[in-house]
């Protein structure tokens, strides 16, 4: 740190605690600039107010290099700015953010999406302000590397405090590749990735590739961290089939418990794997019909499993869980949701009526755990029948989503603490008629100004542009309830500045 960097944190000290506890400290040498030190004597209140007004010159008017040799010549750019009207949107999200402070790293975040698959770049002048931001904010760095193009990187490479940039633009660059071609990158390329950078370029790779992808893990395995192998496997979720078992079922041997921990959840999403079968095989025995029609259903708690079963998930339970009841729990998840119908007899409907044993917490706890892994529609009806459970929502089809989601809210209407967890089922971004749809129920309620505040992050990440005219006859007859307005005013000028900045690229 430089004697300035110094003598202004002092006088930054000073300034709170007060001039009669911490005297200001002496001017430092500024160079030739011809700035004196006032006489001594001088009361402290005004030393401490000149000395504010000399740093504050001295830092706007800037320092000396470090080095006499200038830097090279910025390269030219390679892309198109971004045009005028999208530059006008990105200066004003950047200095008067339209929905407020809080919302500007999303319009931020959307508008160097767009950005980027348009293939423009960022105006030099806003250059260092975006840097500023993403500096302080990691979600926005990977986006602002892959827009700022040869002089905006020539810049960063220039401050310490921007030299993220260049592991940002590196991963940057390897997932636009990968996201335009499909393939995977070189294996030194590859190997030369940072971490972080490497799962998004996985997952990019993993969409149009899988078995690229795959090889790409194999490749690192060896040598690979316990959570980088973990954080590998879960992009397998991209596209999970039958071709990733062999993985998986090498992983069920891996040293490290996060590894095993990960591949039996996702060898759970597999009801044709040789795991499940196994898993049948064990659950089989523990659940038989009862009464005379044979219309009950009865569950019997497991052994302790042997070693193979320990390889399988049966585990060391979690904490305050019963042992017996956590390897129920892990069989009724990891074996086929079909297994039920050839043990009950039943359809899922009627099976989940009929377990009502001891034990049936525990094995509709893993039933519900495979619905979710499965998505499998009939099964998460027949469950949400039982209970509501915003978790088994997404397994429905699209239209019955939003139906049942809201047919909730319609009952949550005076529970204000559930509202967010309920329409938060359903994935961003909504359809217009179940946008409309929620807007007309929230401002229905007589609680609607919190519900609306509990909802915000949803609302923010889901909301159709077709519920922006709702929005704006809401803010029409909200009254004194300010907190509503504001809310409501920062919910609509956010949707529609993100609507303007889509448009502004097309």
């Amino acid at each position: 740190m430089s004697d300035l960097d110094t003598w202004w944190r002092d006088v930054g000290n000073a300034a709170v605690v007060g001039t009669a506890r911490r005297p200001v400290p002496p001017l430092p040498d500024l160079g030739p600039s011809g700035v004196q030190a006032r006489p001594a004597g001088q009361p402290r209140e005004e030393a401490l107010l000149d000395a504010a007004a000399l740093g504050g010159a001295a830092l706007r008017a800037g320092r000396r290099l470090d080095h006499a040799e200038p830097p090279e010549a910025a390269p030219d750019d390679q892309r198109a700015e971004a045009p005028r009207r999208a530059v006008q949107l990105l200066e004003l999200v950047l200095t008067q953010p339209p929905a407020g402070a809080a919302q500007r790293t999303g319009l931020l975040a959307h508008w160097l999406r767009a950005a980027d698959d348009a293939g423009c770049r960022v105006p030099h002048v806003l250059v260092p302000t975006l840097l500023t931001l993403a500096t302080g904010s990691r979600e926005l760095r990977r986006p602002t590397a892959a827009v700022l193009d040869e002089r905006g990187r020539w810049l960063a490479g220039l401050r310490e405090d921007w030299s993220w940039v260049t592991d940002a633009a590196a991963g940057a660059e390897a997932r636009s590749a990968s996201r335009a071609a499909g393939i995977a990158p070189p294996a030194d390329e590859w190997g030369r990735l940072p971490s972080t950078d490497r799962v998004a370029v996985l997952s990019s790779v993993r969409a149009h590739d899988p078995a690229a992808a795959r090889e790409l893990i194999s490749s690192t395995w060896a040598s690979d961290s316990a959570r980088d192998r973990r954080s590998h496997l879960e992009t397998l979720r991209i596209g999970l089939g039958p071709d990733d078992e062999p993985l998986l079922e090498a992983a069920l041997d891996d040293r490290a418990g996060t590894v095993r921990e990960i591949s039996t959840e996702l060898l759970d999403v597999l009801p044709g794997s040789a795991r499940a079968a196994r898993m049948a095989e064990r659950l089989r025995p523990l659940v038989r019909r009862t009464g005379l029609l044979g219309r009950g259903v009865e569950v019997t708690l497991p052994d302790e499993p042997d070693p193979a079963g320990v390889r399988d998930g049966l585990g060391k339970p979690p904490p305050r869980r019963s042992a017996r009841g956590w390897w129920l729990e892990q069989l009724c998840a990891g074996a086929p949701l079909e297994v039920w119908a050839e043990l009950t007899g039943a359809d899922p409907s009627a099976t989940v009526k009929r377990l009502t044993d001891a034990q049936a917490t525990d094995a509709l706890a893993g039933i519900r755990r495979a619905v979710q892994a499965r998505r499998d529609p009939e099964w998460a009806a027949a469950l949400l029948e039982r209970g509501w459970d915003a978790t088994l929502v997404p397994a429905l089809p699209r239209e019955r989503r939003e139906r049942i989601v809201l047919q909730r809210v319609d009952a949550t209407t005076e529970r204000v603490h559930e509202i967010g967890s309920v329409v938060g089922s359903v994935d961003a971004p909504w359809s217009p008629d179940f946008s409309v749809a929620l807007v007309s129920r929230l401002r229905a309620s007589r609680f609607g100004s919190a519900m609306v505040m509990a909802s915000m992050p949803h609302l923010l990440a889901g909301l159709h542009p077709a519920a922006l005219d709702p929005l704006e006859r809401w803010i029409e007859s909200t009254g004194a309830d300010q907190t509503l307005t504001t809310n409501l005013r920062n919910l609509l000028q956010f949707h529609s500045v993100k609507r303007s900045i889509t448009e502004a690229f097309r």
